[in-house]
C-alpha cells in the first residue's frame, strides 16, 4: 500500500477504538514512559497534545510539569499550515488554546520559544505523534512533514514515537527525507526495551 492508503486505514482503526480501550492502552504507555530513564533524566521535553485518538499525553505533561521539567508543545506557524511549526514552553495545560485543525497549542511568545542552540548540550526528549510506525523507527505522519523538517538539523534530540500496537507494521514506504525515530513505545513494549530507552552518547 502507498502512504495515503496506509494513513486512511490506520486512522480508521485508531478512531474505531472504544473510549475504554483507548484510555487503558494510553495508561499502559504513559506508565512505561514515566518509569523510563529517558523521562527521569530529561532536561527539556517536547511533546504534543493528543488529537483524534492518538496516544493520550495529558498525564505525561502534568507529571513533567509537577516535577519541574521544561515542557514545550508545538504550534503551527500559520493557518495555512505551510510554514512549519515551532515549540513553545508551557507552565500549565490551562495555557493551551485551540489551534491548527482544532489541536490544542501553546500561545506563541518570544520568551517561550524553544531554541535548540541554547539547549543542545542538555538532555532533550521529544515524543512524536504519527499515523503509523514500523519496527525500524520509521514514521508516517499526516503528510505535512512538520516533524521531518523540524528534526532535520537537531541531531541530539532523543526521539520517541508513541503508538498503539495496531499502528506498528513491519515496514513503511519511506523517502530519504523521512526521519527515523530512536524509539517507538506501545502498550506491549517490554521492560527490556524500556531499559534501552536512553540518551545518545
Amino acid at each position: 500500500m502507498g502512504k495515503n492508503e496506509i494513513r486512511k486505514e490506520m486512522i480508521m482503526e485508531r478512531e474505531a477504538l472504544t473510549q475504554d480501550k483507548w484510555s487503558a492502552m494510553s495508561r499502559d504507555i504513559e506508565r512505561k514512559i514515566l518509569k523510563s530513564a529517558a523521562f527521569r533524566e530529561a532536561d527539556c521535553i517536547l511533546l504534543y497534545a493528543d488529537f483524534r485518538n492518538e496516544v493520550e499525553t495529558a498525564y505525561i505533561i502534568e507529571t513533567a510539569l509537577v516535577e519541574g521539567k521544561k515542557i514545550y508543545l508545538p504550534k503551527v506557524l500559520d493557518a495555512s499550515g505551510n510554514n512549519g511549526m515551532d515549540f513553545y514552553r508551557i507552565d500549565s495545560t490551562y495555557e493551551l488554546v485551540d489551534g491548527y485543525y482544532g489541536i490544542n497549542e501553546p500561545v506563541a511568545g518570544a520568551d517561550r520559544l524553544f531554541l535548540y542552540e541554547e539547549h543542545k548540550e542538555e538532555k532533550i526528549l521529544m515524543f512524536v505523534p504519527g499515523v503509523a510506525f514500523d519496527k525500524s523507527g520509521g514514521r508516517l505522519g499526516y503528510g505535512k512533514g512538520y516533524y521531518d523538517t523540524y528534526l532535520s538539523d537537531k541531531p541530539t534530540i532523543l526521539t520517541c514515537g508513541l503508538a498503539f500496537d495496531l499502528q506498528v507494521v513491519d515496514s513503511l514506504p519511506l523517502e530519504d527525507y523521512d526521519i527515523r525515530l530512536d524509539h517507538v513505545i506501545t502498550e506491549s513494549t517490554s521492560e527490556d526495551e524500556i531499559a534501552k530507552f536512553v540518551y545518545k552518547v
